[in-house]
């Protein structure tokens, strides 16, 4: 806190003194700003300021430039409709700040203290958060470009409606997040933890969740087209009713996983983990599994039309009703696989050969050799 006993001419300056480094951009050090007004000022635009008190201090509307602040305390600070631009902010104490509708283009916070700190409807644009403290930092209808969060404590962050395009947030632990209409286009997830979460809320469209937990996470009816799943283990988690044309999971540990009446077509399981997990009703034209384990998975009803299923482990599976057609089973392991056709009668077929076309049992009789 500022002294009381200070003058208002010492106050004055104090600040002159601060302009005037900042004006050289000469360093700055151990001033005593806390409660100051500083909204709609222009004047901190360049420069560096280090070991000083701006607790509480008002920035409303004011415009920052590439100015650098270090070992600052700004706890409490009200940065509402601000523009900062190219601004710095390297261990920083920005505890229960607020950016509200601040602009805040090519920012960099580096080390910062930033618990409670608001961003509600703010504009964060190609700004860098690296190894900040942002529990329970709150971004309600944010709209977020280009950002990054790189190995930041993002614990109870409310990302609430929050629009984020273009975004790489590493190992983010999301699983007491706020996350209720928030929107995610282009965004690196890489390792994040979203373990036991209900996602329906979620747009995840052309993201990026490779290495993430998903263990019994929901997904149900999301759009998930394009989306990257690979490496990621999601044992139990519900995929039913999702589009996720062109999807990735390759690799992924999907044990016991749903995807039911999910529309797959052209997704990529490659050597994924599908144990137990249940396609029944699902669309797989031209999915990809090679090499895939399967054993006791479902396919009940399925369209597995043009599937690439080479070298894949489908031992107990059951393709009762599946729709086949030119369906790769090169090297596959089959036994006891169970395909029924229409009549309920098994099929007999030899999976081995490369295509199988058991369209209509009816009409086509499957791997009937010539005469």
């Amino acid at each position: 806190m500022t002294d009381a006993a200070q003058t208002p001419e010492a106050a004055a300056a104090a600040r002159e003194e601060l302009l005037a480094h900042v004006r050289f951009e000469q360093l700055y050090e151990g001033g005593d700003f806390s409660l100051t007004d500083w909204s709609g000022s222009d004047s901190l635009s360049s420069g560096a300021v280090t070991k000083t008190s701006f607790r509480s201090a008002r920035f409303d509307q004011a415009a920052l430039g590439a100015i650098r602040f270090i070992e600052c305390d700004f706890s409490g600070a009200v940065f509402r409709a601000a523009s900062l631009r190219d601004t710095g902010f390297i261990r920083c104490d920005l505890t229960g700040a607020t950016f509200a509708g601040a602009a805040i283009d090519k920012a960099t916070f580096v080390d910062c203290r930033m618990p409670g700190a608001g961003f509600a409807e703010a504009s964060v644009l190609d700004t860098s958060f690296l190894q900040c403290d942002l529990g329970d930092a709150r971004f309600p209808n944010a709209q977020v470009n280009g950002a990054a969060l790189l190995e930041c404590d993002i614990l109870r962050i409310d990302l609430s409606g929050a629009a984020v395009t273009r975004t790489f947030i590493s190992k983010a632990d999301l699983r007491a997040a706020a996350l209720d209409g928030l929107s995610c286009d282009g965004v690196l997830l890489a390792d994040a933890d979203l373990s036991d979460r209900d996602l329906t809320s979620v747009r995840f469209a052309h993201s990026n969740l490779m290495g993430a937990n998903l263990v019994n996470a929901v997904f149900t009816g999301m759009d998930l087209a394009g989306s990257f799943f690979m490496q990621c283990v999601a044992r139990g988690a519900d995929f039913s009713g999702v589009s996720a044309a062109c999807a990735h999971f390759s690799k992924s540990d999907l044990t016991g996983a749903r995807f039911v009446g999910a529309q797959l077509n052209s997704a990529n399981f490659q050597e994924a983990r599908l144990a137990g997990a249940d396609f029944a009703g699902a669309d797989l034209e031209m999915v990809v599994m090679t090499a895939a384990q399967a054993p006791g998975a479902r396919f009940t009803g399925a369209n597995m039309a043009y599937a690439q299923l080479a070298q894949t482990r489908l031992d107990g599976a059951d393709a009762s009703r599946a729709h086949f057609l030119r369906t790769n089973f090169h090297r596959a392991s089959v036994e006891g696989l169970l395909q029924l056709g229409a009549s309920g009668s098994v099929l007999e077929t030899e999976p081995a050969r490369a295509v199988a076309e058991l369209y209509a049992p009816q009409r086509v009789h499957p791997w009937q050799e010539e005469e």
